[in-house]
């Protein structure tokens, strides 16, 4: 009898069904595929994060920011989004110096119809609508700056290695069932060899922390499971082709 073999297969289907069982609880979340970038949010989503990576390679360096709303209130008029925006530019070269976030924005759809931050961070506290980051104005209509004049480059104080927090309200008409579409997320650079503009290149749904203890228990049971089949006497095992 080859008992190693056989606790091989054992361990391999254990680990197999454990698999299944944290696919199936939902660990493993699959980021949706975007061919338009957008994100349709509804009143279901409301406590649910998203994540948008921006990055951009240019002479001297990749200029990178990551941008994550929380979705905190939804209803036939009103639209309220938890902004955490953080410049994670690293590894620029220092004749780029300051390497600063000018503004963020995104297309909210025709229904909008006002935009205010309402909870100011330390940078940004005004929103803009219509309005865009310069070189998306055409696909934008709300923009996130801490400029009291507009969106465009020539200032920021976002510096590589800080975030900065803030409230987005958003007005307009979602439907009695609310739903809005967001989409075409950019980003606006400033550096001391002129500003960049760019949108993101990923959009997540940031997985609930529940799943997390989901997985550790079906490792905790898989492991578990193993050792009690290795802890059984010579004569208890029983080898089946």
């Amino acid at each position: 009898m080859n008992r190693p073999a056989l606790r091989g297969r054992f361990l391999s289907r254990t680990m197999t069904l454990a698999a299944v069982f944290v696919v199936a609880s939902g660990f493993f979340h699959v980021p949706k595929a975007h061919a338009s970038f957008s994100e349709t949010l509804t009143s279901a989503d409301v406590g649910n994060s998203y994540s948008v990576d921006f990055s951009r390679t240019i002479t001297g360096g990749t200029l990178s920011a990551l941008g994550t709303f929380t979705v905190e209130k939804l209803t036939a008029s009103d639209l309220t989004l938890g902004w955490t925006v953080g410049n994670a530019t690293a590894n620029a070269n220092s004749s780029l110096n300051p390497i600063v976030i000018n503004s963020i924005g995104f297309e909210g759809g025709s229904t909008l119809t006002r935009a205010k931050i309402t909870t100011k961070g330390s940078y940004f506290k005004y929103a803009y609508f219509p309005g865009g980051v310069d070189g998306f104005k055409s696909s934008e209509n709300v923009c996130m700056t801490g400029s009291s004049k507009n969106c465009s480059g020539g200032h920021g104080t976002l510096t590589p290695g800080s975030s900065d927090s803030f409230v987005l309200a958003l007005s307009g008409s979602f439907g009695n069932t609310p739903s809005i579409t967001l989409s075409d997320f950019a980003v606006k650079f400033q550096t001391s060899e002129g500003s960049y503009e760019f949108g993101g290149n990923a959009l997540s749904e940031t997985p609930e922390p529940g799943t997390l203890a989901l997985f550790g228990t079906a490792l905790l049971l898989a492991v578990g499971t193993f050792l009690r089949r290795r802890l059984l006497p010579a004569s208890q095992e029983v080898l089946r082709e």
